[in-house]
C-alpha cells in the first residue's frame, strides 16, 4: 500500500509517497518539472524488496514553495535532511534528471547517509547555459517560463493545463498527446499545474549549480555508482563530454 505523507524538514514542508517493504531503504527523486507521481506505477514491485519513498521536491508535487532558493544546494540539504529525520538510516538514492544530480550533491557532501546510486540520465554538464542553450530543454524551460505565472495569475485549471500539454509540439507534425497519449499527458499537466515556476530561473541562468562544479562533486562519491545514460532520440541529458563518467561508474 502506499500512503502519502508530509515531512516538516528544518521548517520546510515536503511531501512524499510511502510503500513499505522489507529491505533497504531506497529514496526515488524526480526530475526538473516532474512529482513523485513518476514513480507511483513502479512503487508496489519495488517494495517488494526495499522500504521506497518518492519525495516532492521543494517547488514541485505538493511541497512547499521556495521562490529564490532553488539551486542545487537547496533540494541536496532537503533530501539530507529527509533521510536523517524520516529515512533515519543511510539508503540507496535513485534519481532521475535533476533528481539524478541531487542525489550525486547528497553522496558528495553527506556520504553517510547514501549507500549506493542510481543516477538516470542526470545532466551532468549540461546545466553551463553554452550548452543547455543547444538542446530541447533550453525552449522548453523558456516556453513553461514565460506561460506558466500567467497561467496561474488567470486562475487556470488542470484541465486547463491538460490542454496545453496536448498541444505543445513534439516534431513538426506531432504533438505530445499523439505521441505520449492521454495518460502520460493528463500526468504531465498535473505536474506542470502544481510547479513553482520560479524553480526554472536557475537553469535558464546558469547557475543552478551555484559554487559547485561537476568535477569536483564527481570527485567526492565513494559509493557504489550505476550510471543509465537515455537515447539520444529521446532527449538526453547526459551530453557525450559524460561518456567519460559512463566508463569511470560502469555504466551503460
Amino acid at each position: 500500500m502506499i500512503e502519502h505523507k508530509t515531512s516538516e524538514t528544518g521548517g520546510l514542508r515536503l511531501h512524499y509517497a510511502e510503500a513499505t517493504g522489507a529491505g533497504p531503504a531506497l529514496l526515488l527523486l524526480h526530475g526538473a518539472t516532474g512529482s513523485h507521481t513518476t514513480f507511483l506505477p513502479f512503487m508496489p514491485a519495488l517494495a517488494q524488496h526495499a522500504h521506497v519513498y518518492a519525495l516532492d521536491l521543494r517547488g514541485h508535487g505538493l511541497s512547499r514553495r521556495t521562490p529564490g532558493a532553488y539551486r542545487l544546494a537547496d533540494f541536496g540539504q532537503d533530501v539530507a535532511a529527509f533521510l536523517r529525520t524520516v529515512v533515519g538510516r543511510p539508503a540507496i538514492l535513485a534519481g532521475h534528471s535533476l533528481g539524478g544530480y541531487v542525489a550525486l550533491w547528497v553522496a558528495a557532501e553527506v556520504p553517510d547517509l547514501v549507500e549506493r546510486l542510481f543516477l538516470e540520465d542526470p545532466p551532468i554538464y549540461l546545466t553551463e547555459l553554452s550548452r543547455l542553450r543547444e538542446t530541447m530543454f533550453h525552449q522548453f524551460f523558456a516556453t513553461l517560463w514565460a506561460d506558466l505565472p500567467a497561467h496561474h495569475v488567470r486562475g487556470g485549471t488542470v484541465e486547463d493545463m491538460v490542454g496545453y500539454v496536448g498541444r505543445f509540439p513534439f516534431s513538426e507534425d506531432q504533438t505530445m498527446l499523439d505521441v505520449a497519449g492521454p495518460v502520460w499527458v493528463e500526468e504531465r499537466a498535473e505536474q506542470l499545474h502544481q510547479l513553482d515556476p520560479e524553480v526554472l530561473e536557475p537553469a535558464l541562468a546558469g547557475d543552478l549549480l551555484g559554487t559547485y562544479e561537476p568535477d569536483e562533486l564527481l570527485a567526492q562519491v565513494r559509493c557504489a555508482v550505476h550510471l543509465l545514460a537515455a537515447q539520444f532520440e529521446y532527449g538526453v541529458t547526459l551530453t557525450p563530454v559524460s561518456t567519460v563518467l559512463q566508463r569511470m561508474f560502469g555504466g551503460g
